[in-house]
């Protein structure tokens, strides 16, 4: 009886070719978290090519020129080219120029959002605009960048106070989005009623109390972290809530403990050198169960407490 066949030396294994997808999501999510790109995958033919186009995107910069297409011809370089006119043409001719435009292509979309979400962040698109642009994204592969519109859109209803808007992405974004749908119907609930309570500590004494948020002495509540640097000076009646970045303190806990007890105590020595007080908030998950995710966050309190307005995440401002 012959021997059996033996497994191959790991050594002598050939490594399973790239796959474009892999390359695609890691290039993604590397430009989401502000990383550094990857290195480029030994991709060959049309992949290398998708490739290359996705990687012009990710560097354009939507002021500055346009992406480069890779491609010589074909389906690929008809959207890539119409792409290229769409980012240049006369703000009247967008409208046209979006709904005609294929998405197959994840360089395609990722260009498109990233000069979409410039001209939004400079004012530059009218609502209507705008919503045409997050609804096109919301069919758009890959599915990373589905998330980005979902959640674009849905901050701007919130900010909008659009319950309309939110029926209509709701049904566009389909299951798989139902929880972050429930977060802003959460939001959209508290609107014009009482604020909520949060367990917070105070800086720089690092005193915890429950509070409600119109019993922090503002009519304008700023959520943001605290960036290294010289503290940002904030308009009167602005409270500022200082979230940690570790998030990760149970949210019935009465005492700082562990990691949230160093980030308090770090952010307790910056406020005090500055002379400027503030509130910390080491529970992600406080803030999460109200629907509360995204930062900045700017919450406005009318004049009686109660909320007036939520502008969040991409719809948030840069500064209160």
């Amino acid at each position: 009886m012959p021997p059996l066949p033996q497994p191959l030396p790991p050594a002598l294994v050939a490594p399973a070719p790239p796959r474009y997808a892999d390359a695609e999501t890691a290039l993604l999510e590397a430009l989401d978290w502000g990383w550094a790109p990857p290195a480029p995958p030994n991709l060959k033919g049309p992949a290398a090519l998708d490739y290359r186009w996705l990687q012009a995107a990710a560097s354009f910069e939507p002021d500055h020129g346009l992406p480069a297409s890779p491609y010589a011809g074909g389906a690929a370089a008809r959207e890539a080219q119409a792409l290229r006119n769409l980012l240049r043409a006369p703000l009247e001719q967008v409208p046209g120029r979006l709904q005609a435009l294929t998405l197959r292509q994840g360089g395609t979309s990722l260009a498109l959002w990233r000069w979409g979400q410039r001209r939004v962040r400079d004012g530059a698109f009218p609502p209507p605009l705008r919503r045409a642009w997050e609804d096109r994204l919301l069919a758009a592969v890959p599915g990373l960048l589905r998330g980005n519109a979902l959640r674009h859109a849905l901050c701007w209803a919130l900010a909008e106070q659009d319950e309309a808007r939110l029926v209509a992405i709701k049904s566009r974004a389909g299951q798989d989005a139902a929880e972050t749908v429930r977060g802003f119907q959460r939001l959209f609930g508290l609107l014009g009623g009482p604020s909520p309570d949060l367990r917070l500590w105070s800086l720089p004494e690092l005193d915890y109390r429950d509070v409600r948020l119109d019993q922090l002495g503002g009519s304008c509540i700023w959520v943001v972290p605290a960036e290294a640097g010289p503290l940002p000076v904030l308009p009167a009646g602005t409270v500022w809530i200082v979230p940690s970045p570790s998030g990760n303190q149970d949210e019935r806990d009465a005492s700082l403990t562990g990691t949230a007890l160093a980030e308090g105590q770090a952010l307790a020595e910056r406020f005090r050198a500055a002379g400027r007080t503030a509130h910390f908030a080491p529970s992600s998950r406080a803030f999460e169960h109200l629907g509360l995710a995204w930062f900045p966050i700017l919450i406005e309190l009318d004049s009686q407490g109660y909320l007036k307005s939520i502008r969040m995440g991409d719809a948030g401002p840069r500064q209160p």
